[in-house]
């Protein structure tokens, strides 16, 4: 006698709580192609499938039109897809969800956030803005909409969003993010940025916590207690610029815990643990825990590595978790929070004539801010192209904006016979490799002069410099460890030094190395210096291991850095 459809359903939930998912999904695979508008019978399925591994029959089988008319079930699939690692399928269902219900704002909205966070800005676009035109009051789609246009290079359109943003209300989250993105603003000047950073400061940084007891007293002989709080303990600017630095410190001083807000696990994050006295990963604690268990660590000294940037936690270090607070590092500007008590910088980043401002003790180390440490498996550093002459820019797309593009333009023009080679992590998707092109034909560079890379891991990075002549620096938000990479890999540099902090990393980093010829003053002079390199690309294929040598002795001395830091914070405690 047949089964029913209920007693197949049952075998079928029987077999999946058993964990038998081949058998569950044979079971349930005749009752969906008999009953296709069964929900719960295709809702197995996908899970199923989803557990299998069989990601490309999950998202055929839930494309059917019962499971896409109905949002909960296709939200329990979403989720079930984004748990797995699905991220491509859980995009694609939800893009037939929109597709289908042109009038859903949530289907709308959460497919061009998820595209977003994909690395995928031209894609969001369109669905941000059919976001917006569902829901006109609604800024979330509005932010997507800024932040894409400003991830693939649109820096001025994003930047006129946000600012919409704001003159249309006090929102916490925009105006953190916008602290960040104005710094990318050619617009801005010192006295700007910082008028913007005390103002969020005065409202969004208030103490509210009960204040910090007294420091311990501090034996003499006693190692200070030194917390370095990041939520990027893994591969790039933190890892660069500090376990070299760690590794150097004399340890019978400073007892140095690593505090993590973000969970990592890549080989920098392995260097780093090794390196720490003590590691402690607090990411996803709300504000009022973080706080508590940051004064739990009785440190002497924290150093926030992260000020506004993405992922910190500023407004709980706001609240007094040291005696001494230092920010350094992953943070180019003031924080303007009362509780931090130093900021550290350099005389080349932050002359005595700077207009920059900070409301903390300014620091400036004569070792420098920036302590290049070099991978142990770097390529060598021998030129290894074709022979062609090729620029280069290995920086996000945020940061080439309409003058960057000018100047660049009229570089390639000059240089008739020369490439542009850019690489980024967005450059993976079609699309804005397809605008990329379309930026620089309108400023009349044919696509057939440009090679466009998407992520590449780091060794291969490095060795694409090889093949590179002359790194061009962005500006106003010029490079950093990007340039400290050319560099290290025998390719010169070309940098417009500016006003602002961030317009001045690449230049300071030229100027301690000897090479001031390769700074501008101006766009102008960056186009004439970059055309006048090209002119002698023999010599600079010739000098590239005297390059290295000169990065290695000049910006990578850890233990002369190491000492300076261990000597400024014993300076900052009372003992």
């Amino acid at each position: 006698m047949p089964e029913t459809v209920e007693q197949q359903l049952a075998i079928a939930r029987r077999l999946a709580q058993a964990g038998a998912w081949r058998e569950a999904s044979d079971a349930l695979r005749p009752v969906v192609a008999g009953h296709p508008d069964r929900i719960e019978a295709r809702r197995a399925l996908v899970g199923c499938l989803i557990r299998l591994g069989d990601v490309a029959d999950a998202l055929e089988t839930a494309r059917h039109p019962t499971l896409l008319d109905d949002a909960a079930a296709l939200g329990e699939t979403l989720a079930e897809l984004d748990a797995s690692g699905a991220i491509d399928a859980h995009v694609e269902l939800l893009r037939a969800r929109a597709e289908r219900h042109p009038q859903d704002y949530r289907a709308a909205l959460a497919l061009a956030a998820a595209l977003h966070r994909l690395g995928r800005p031209s894609e969001a676009l369109p669905w941000a803005a059919r976001a917006h035109a569902l829901q006109p009051r609604e800024r979330r789609p509005v932010e997507i909409r800024a932040a894409a246009l400003i991830d693939r290079g649109d820096v001025e359109a994003g930047l006129a969003l946000y600012r919409e943003l704001l003159a249309a209300g006090d929102d916490r989250e925009t105006a953190a993010r916008h602290l960040v993105l104005m710094h990318y603003d050619p617009a801005q000047t010192n006295a700007s940025l910082f008028e913007s950073l005390r103002a969020f400061a005065e409202r969004h940084l208030r103490v509210t916590a009960p204040p910090r007891v007294a420091p311990r007293s501090i034996a003499p002989k006693r190692a200070l207690r030194v917390g370095w709080l990041s939520p990027r303990f893994a591969e790039g600017p933190v890892a660069a610029f500090l376990t070299g630095v760690l590794r150097a410190f004399d340890r019978t001083r400073h007892r140095h815990l690593l505090i993590a807000l973000q969970p990592s696990g890549d080989a920098a994050t392995a260097r780093f643990k090794a390196l720490a006295d003590e590691w402690f990963d607090l990411a996803g604690l709300d504000d009022g825990t973080l706080l508590q268990r940051l004064r739990a660590l009785e440190l002497d000294v924290l150093i926030d590595l992260a000020g506004h940037s993405t992922a910190n936690r500023l407004a709980v270090v706001a609240q007094r978790v040291a005696p001494v607070q230092v920010s350094w590092l992953d943070w180019f500007d003031t924080t303007a929070a009362p509780s931090m008590d130093a900021w550290i910088s350099d005389r080349w980043l932050t002359p005595q004539d700077s207009t920059q401002r900070c409301t903390e003790r300014l620091i400036r180390l004569d070792a420098g801010r920036f302590c290049y440490t070099p991978p142990d498996d770097a390529p060598p550093a021998t030129y290894a192209g074709d022979g062609a002459i090729v620029f280069a820019s290995f920086n996000r797309l945020s940061k080439l904006n309409n003058d960057v593009l000018d100047a660049w333009a009229a570089i390639l023009q000059g240089v008739p016979d020369a490439r542009l080679e850019l690489g980024a992590r967005l450059l993976d998707d079609a699309a804005t490799r397809a605008y990329t092109a379309e930026r620089f034909a309108a400023h009349g560079i044919d696509a057939g002069r440009l090679r466009l890379h998407g992520l590449r891991s780091y060794r291969d990075l490095l060795g694409a410099y090889r093949a590179i002549d002359v790194a061009l620096d962005p500006f106003p938000f010029s490079g950093c460890t990007t340039t400290c990479d050319a560099l290290y890999m025998g390719a010169a540099a070309v940098a417009l030094r500016g006003e602002t902090f961030v317009s001045r990393q690449s230049a300071s980093l030229l100027e301690r190395l000897g090479r001031g010829a390769w700074i501008a003053r101006d766009q102008d002079d960056y186009v004439e210096r970059a055309i006048a390199l090209a002119a002698d690309v023999a010599a600079l294929r010739r000098g590239r291991e005297t390059l290295r040598a000169d990065v290695v002795a000049r910006l990578c001395d850890a233990n002369a850095q190491a000492r300076e830091l261990a000597t400024v914070l014993d300076g900052l405690v009372v003992r």
